[in-house]
């Protein structure tokens, strides 16, 4: 299914990443198609802050001439960097996201670069790029099992809800909605999907919108 993301939902998202990613003013690597949405972060980040975007394969056949300061990546490309010469990892910034992040697997990647920040970033097409972000700074411990996702980013608000759309406890488990400018417009051609996933916001303003993402969340 194809996500119709407006323009200034992007250029938000992008005003947010320069700020929170410094390291792209430097280079990044781009190492996924185009058309996947965690591709945005490290090809367009770079190319409207100064920075350099240099696109390689991420396997035994890249040519690095530099080492990047920048990597966006999924938890599963951690195996791949383990086995990967040095180079291929950034200096100052690791941006994991797509799937839940492990702690175990993260610390493997961490005892080789000490002197990286680590952001678990999350967020589904439908809210743009990212949506929350917790961040894991060199010498802080990398928590046990699955690594939270933190908290929300400009510009967004989180809301852990029940079945009848009421705030769950804290520590109580619920579905994650979504709300805020990144909320994408929906499915292209879609309309019937669309309506069931993007639903009335009764947190916001008038005909406000947020994204139910089917997630389960709990605050902590």
């Amino acid at each position: 299914k194809g996500v119709v993301v407006q323009h200034d939902s992007l250029t938000l998202y992008l005003a947010w990443a320069r700020s929170a990613y410094p390291a792209v003013a430097g280079r990044a690597l781009v190492h996924s198609p185009v058309s996947f949405d965690l591709t945005v972060t490290g090809l367009f980040a770079p190319l409207t802050t100064g920075g350099c975007a240099q696109l390689v394969e991420l396997d035994e056949s890249a040519r690095i001439t530099e080492q990047p300061t920048f990597v966006k990546a999924t938890p599963s490309h951690l195996p791949v960097l383990l086995t990967l010469p040095p180079e291929c990892s950034p200096t100052q910034q690791l941006v994991l996201g797509g799937e839940s992040l492990m702690g175990e697997v993260l610390e493997q990647w961490r005892a080789r670069h000490p002197g990286a920040t680590v952001v678990n970033e999350y967020g589904p097409t439908e809210t743009t790029v990212g949506c929350t972000e917790y961040r894991i700074e060199p010498g802080d411990p990398v928590p046990s099992g699955v690594v939270t996702i933190g908290r929300p980013v400009w510009n967004t608000q989180m809301y852990v809800l029940d079945a009848a759309l009421r705030p769950a406890p804290i520590g109580v488990a619920g579905e994650l909605y979504i709300a805020g400018d990144l909320v994408t417009r929906g499915y292209l051609n879609r309309p019937g999907l669309t309506s069931t996933k993007f639903v009335a916001n009764p947190y916001g303003p008038p005909g406000s919108r947020f994204y139910r993402s089917g997630d389960i969340a709990r605050w902590n």
